[in-house]
């Protein structure tokens, strides 16, 4: 086997997927935590030390399960945060330092089209070839969306929003006061205004902890909601059940991720104003974000 492993460094999360790249793409492990690499950096732009040790500790994790797999390559990607950072190459040096590995820091464009391939190159979602497609990947710091048709791309833009963004700036209540809701949906949809659109009518997937989570909670906490349907209704009964509710009321409702329980609400804010830039009445939800776009161009 040709066994391959991709890390995944976000703002709110980091990932790892170990794959045998021998013939397309199969899966051998997964390991995701919520490591907030990118706390408080929209307002100071710098990240903080607790934060880029509990990232490389992850790190450190993933790069040994990746090992003991026998993963012969281990590629690393940073995003938003490790982007707007001002002391970014400090994580750099210490990723290097205790794994020898380097990171490529990825722009939002070639974040958007990662995130579009992830998408094409999955089968079991059944999306015909021609079919126009609007993937977008809702982060903790910025949002990326790319409109194709098959393996075209047509747009594709990264845009400074996202869950831990409208959290941090707006979402100060506990649970989120009824103007702070309508001021998170309003900064999301202004930022969003600039996102591209095709004329036709598209299919809509979502990537990413948000989509993902608000899926697993509108189910009941299924064990795997990939290629799941979720309408606006049940987006927006969604919203409502968890916008209710404290911090740590949240972090009990089945098929949430405690660690997403204080920023899962901005994150929905962002979806349901994308939605309405999008035109879409539903989008389909898929688990496999970055690291599969990069695993695809490794296979």
């Amino acid at each position: 086997m040709s066994l391959a492993a991709v890390i995944d460094v976000g703002t709110n999360s980091a990932k790892m997927a170990v794959a045998d790249l021998d013939n397309g793409i199969t899966i051998i492990q997964e390991e995701s935590e919520i490591t907030r690499l990118g706390k408080g950096v929209d307002a100071a732009g710098m990240l903080r030390v607790d934060a880029i040790e509990r990232t490389l500790d992850a790190i450190d994790r993933f790069v040994a399960l990746a090992k003991m797999a026998g993963a012969r390559r281990t590629k690393v990607i940073g995003t938003s945060a490790l982007r707007d950072a001002g002391n970014g190459q400090t994580f750099v040096d210490g990723l290097f330092a205790r794994t020898g590995l380097t990171i490529e820091i990825v722009s939002g464009d070639r974040e958007a089209q990662l995130a579009y391939g992830a998408i094409r190159s999955d089968a079991s979602l059944g999306i015909s070839s021609d079919e126009p497609l609007a993937v977008f990947d809702i982060g903790g710091g910025s949002t990326e969306i790319t409109l194709g048709t098959g393996e075209q791309i047509r747009a594709h833009r990264s845009m400074n929003v996202g869950a831990v963004r409208v959290t941090e700036r707006i979402l100060h209540g506990d649970p989120p006061l009824e103007r702070e809701l309508r001021a998170g949906s309003q900064l999301a949809a202004d930022i969003l205004s600039d996102a591209p659109t095709l004329s036709s009518r598209i299919r809509g997937v979502g990537i990413g902890g948000t989509i993902v989570n608000i899926a697993a909670v509108s189910v009941g906490g299924a064990a795997s909601v990939h290629g799941a349907r979720l309408t606006r209704e049940q987006i927006d009964g969604v919203l409502g059940l968890l916008a209710a509710k404290t911090v740590a009321e949240r972090r009990a409702v089945p098929g949430l991720e405690p660690g997403r329980a204080d920023v899962i609400v901005g994150g929905i804010l962002v979806v349901c104003a994308l939605m309405d830039r999008l035109g879409l009445s539903e989008v389909g939800v898929s688990t496999r974000g970055l690291r599969y776009g990069v695993l695809a161009e490794m296979a």
